[in-house]
């Protein structure tokens, strides 16, 4: 393990400007590869970007199975497993990096990530180590640098001289920056009213696995007390994570006021996920019926978005995530946004969808308002 260490200082070269000791990021990391594999040296394949769990357009949420479909179709990966998974935490002034030690077939491999965060994304060197304790042998297999926008997943991957291929998944799920001493940190008995709550919405692969619990967060609001930032801080599952952290995004508070001045703030928050709230039909005839994707109605008219030209000269894209609600007839009468990239874009896909039209939904042959998400999407590519 010295030896180790020592090979991982001559592997990284740390560019580091003045860190502040107050920082701290929480970086969820899987390893991906064949379970019946002998590795020796490799090379780097490819890397790129995957919209993590909570991102706002999110496509994909970090969990093994999303990332295992993800790495077969952008890869055209062989069957590969999870072989490990790591909650780091690194904070500057200490060590400048952190890492994960996976021991596959008598070989340890050393997963390591030097970041280096800046406003809006974090700069990681990444570096995978592999030492055969038998032999005492070394190989440095990755060595390479990204930059990681906030809120986004990075994957990249590698191959053995065999051609085995190996994947690393990582993102930052919490930031934590105290050098703002203006933030006051309260007991969650004492947060402000809460004047706006988005219910947030149950995860239909969640649904299907039967996966419930609270989701622990941190969240922040600035001196009008609208929610500026929002952590995790524990929770049962990444699909409940992603779904709480979506919805905490638009709760609005009271303004917390100390001497008569408004003050941001951060506690903690909970959303709680019961199996037997979901999905749930009311007995009152004109209450409104949640419905899953699977059983929302088929679509007789769908209006396509134009794409905001402002958007296009940015190169804004992403996926709009809307609950509409449609009356009896089938037509969208009203919108809330769920997640949106941009309001750019958000503006857009509101106008296209108040005017789509659907089947209207029967339950025992009498027509229903119900409520359900819809998707849409903004790709430069089409344009």
């Amino acid at each position: 393990m010295k030896k180790t260490a020592i090979l991982i200082l001559l592997l990284i070269l740390v560019l580091v400007l003045p860190a502040r000791a107050e920082m701290s990021l929480n970086i969820k990391l899987n390893f991906f590869g064949p379970l019946a594999a002998d590795n020796g040296k490799s090379s780097v394949t490819t890397s790129f970007y995957l919209k993590s769990v909570v991102q706002r357009n999110l496509q994909v949420s970090f969990s093994p199975e999303v990332l295992q479909a993800e790495l077969q179709k952008t890869f055209n990966a062989p069957k590969v497993s999870l072989l490990a998974s790591g909650d780091l935490v690194w904070k500057a002034g200490g060590e400048p990096s952190v890492m994960q030690i996976v021991q596959i077939k008598g070989k340890d491999y050393a997963l390591i990530l030097t970041p280096l965060p800046r406003p809006g994304a974090v700069n990681f060197k990444v570096g995978v180590v592999e030492e055969n304790n038998q032999k005492n042998i070394k190989n440095i297999l990755l060595d390479t640098e990204i930059v990681l926008p906030d809120r986004e997943v990075a994957l990249l991957g590698f191959r053995d001289a065999q051609e085995n291929s190996y994947f690393i998944a990582f993102y930052v799920q919490g930031r934590d920056d105290k050098t703002n001493k203006d933030v006051l940190k309260i007991a969650a008995s004492q947060k402000p009213k809460k004047i706006k709550e988005v219910k947030p919405v149950y995860p239909a692969a969640a649904l299907k696995k039967k996966i419930q619990g609270r989701v622990i967060m941190e969240a922040m609001t600035d001196t009008n007390g609208k929610v500026i930032s929002v952590q995790a801080v524990s929770s049962p599952d990444p699909l409940l994570t992603e779904a709480a952290v979506a919805a905490v995004r638009q709760w609005v508070y009271e303004p917390y006021i100390v001497n008569g001045q408004a003050k941001a703030v951060a506690f903690t928050v909970t959303v709680t996920f019961t199996l037997k709230d979901e999905p749930e039909t009311k007995n009152d005839n004109n209450a409104l019926t949640r419905l899953q994707d699977a059983h929302k109605p088929r679509i007789i008219k769908k209006v396509k978005p134009v794409y905001p030209e402002e958007a296009l000269k940015k190169k804004i894209a992403g996926t709009v995530i809307i609950e509409a609600t449609s009356d009896e007839k089938g037509v969208v009468i009203d919108t809330r946004i769920i997640k949106s990239p941009d309001p750019l874009l958000t503006e857009a896909a509101v106008a296209a969808v108040k005017q789509w039209v659907y089947e209207p939904y029967l339950v025992n042959g009498q027509a229903k308002p119900v409520i359900f998400t819809v998707t849409v999407t903004f790709s430069l590519k089409d344009e």
